[in-house]
């Protein structure tokens, strides 16, 4: 019966294998990679991804006097969360079933594979730096708007992802379905709900939902003196954080403003990425911690100047702040290639120390983990699922979110 039931554990993992792939959509879509696990141990589960150089254009025959592009070596810090578990138990009597225990591997894939594409989602929404509103329901012009700002900001729509939730996924069908000159695609909405590609945009219906609750009561917020941000290599001991700054803010109503919050700053301009020219669009900001406070950490930073600069002037003293999240809604995200990253790692099982382990690689190349130990005193196998993971949104300027219905 021992040997039987082994075998029978055996196959419930390779069935959690199997379908860990097929259960992980967005995590699918974005870059992954596998850093060694005796890297992350030395460097406490800590790691640091270059960012690209951008440089200044010296204009002239004479160049002598020019002076040089500083080279500035930035680093994204990518930082595994704790790992997430599957834990429960079978005992002797359910362990004769072999379908019970199948079954048992299957759901274990499918909550873990939700837990990681949940949190990826809630990461990006969170971080997102282009904010597109509408105060109508999600309608194709929303993703085209979208990718007009990706376009106005340098940021190429080869490999752009949008994913939509249920409700708002809803909405753009029934857009679809009006259209009767787009006589395929319109009947493809109406009886499948089935939405093409759209604006250049890889779309995705989601189950996943993360919901950007309204700001409160904010008017009056204004920046607190002439701000910006200089970008640098290191801080201390430690490689700067170019995504965010520090952001002073005053008025009666700061203790209303929220982590996760979207705003405009009067003044302020997005720039194309690369050219630097004024898109005449507002430049879009989120708070990412120091909600409710005059201290807020904000991203993207606010660089006005050098070859990194993602803005048209610094934030002038009592500049107003325009909140867009006015109304509750879940949020649809994209992105733009190389953007966000989901960093995979592998825990150290020991085979021979008690509990029996299995390991195995997805065909995706996720590092699975199964252990499982039999008490006979009790008569029960307790079994474990563990998968170690970092969701990283390397270039916030590079992802935003579309709000509808923001009235």
């Amino acid at each position: 019966m021992a040997n039987q039931n082994t075998k029978d554990l055996e196959i419930m993992f390779e069935n959690y294998v199997e379908d860990y792939d097929a259960n992980c959509v967005i995590s699918q879509a974005v870059a992954t990679t596998f850093p060694s696990p005796e890297s992350m141990q030395r460097a406490g589960d800590t790691f640091y991804r270059p960012q690209d150089y951008h440089m200044n254009v010296v204009t002239g025959l004479d160049v002598s006097g020019a002076s040089k592009t500083d080279l500035i070596e930035r680093q994204i810090p990518t930082v595994y969360r704790q790992p997430d578990n599957i834990i429960w138990e079978l005992n002797a009597k359910e362990m004769r079933d072999e379908q019970h225990m199948i079954k048992s591997g299957q759901a274990a894939s499918k909550r873990l594979a939700a837990e990681i594409d949940k949190n990826l989602y809630s990461v990006i929404a969170n971080r997102a730096g282009m904010v597109v509103t509408s105060a109508a329901a999600l309608s194709w012009e929303d993703a085209a708007q979208a990718e007009a700002v990706m376009l106005s900001r340098g940021i190429s729509p080869a490999g752009s992802k949008l994913f939509m939730n249920p409700f708002d996924y809803k909405d753009v069908i029934k857009d679809l379905g009006n259209r009767a000159y787009m006589t395929d695609w319109s009947k493809s909405a109406y009886d499948r709900s089935q939405v093409p590609d759209i604006a250049n945009f890889q779309t995705f219906r989601t189950d996943n939902q993360a919901n950007l609750i309204a700001v409160g009561t904010v008017s009056g917020t204004t920046s607190n003196g002439s701000q910006s941000h200089t970008v640098t290599a290191m801080t201390g001991d430690v490689p700067t954080d170019n995504r965010q700054m520090a952001y002073s803010v005053s008025g009666a109503n700061i203790a209303n403003t929220k982590n996760g919050d979207a705003f405009s700053i009067a003044g302020i301009n997005a720039v194309h990425n690369i050219d630097k020219t004024d898109t005449n669009q507002p430049m879009t900001f989120r708070i990412v911690s120091g909600g409710g406070t005059a201290s807020l950490i904000i991203s993207p930073a606010i660089i006005a100047t050098g070859p990194y600069q993602n803005v048209t002037a610094v934030s002038a003293g009592g500049a107003a702040l325009t909140f867009l999240n006015i109304a509750d809604n879940p949020v649809n995200v994209f992105w733009g290639e190389d953007a966000v990253s989901l960093d995979y790692g592998k825990l150290a099982f020991p085979t021979d120390e008690g509990a029996k382990v299995m390991t195995a690689n997805t065909k995706n190349g996720v590092p699975l983990i199964m252990s499982y130990e039999f008490d006979h005193l009790k008569a029960v196998t307790t079994v474990r699922f563990t998968t170690l993971y970092a969701a990283t949104v390397l270039q916030p300027e590079r992802c935003g979110i579309i709000l509808p219905n923001q009235t």
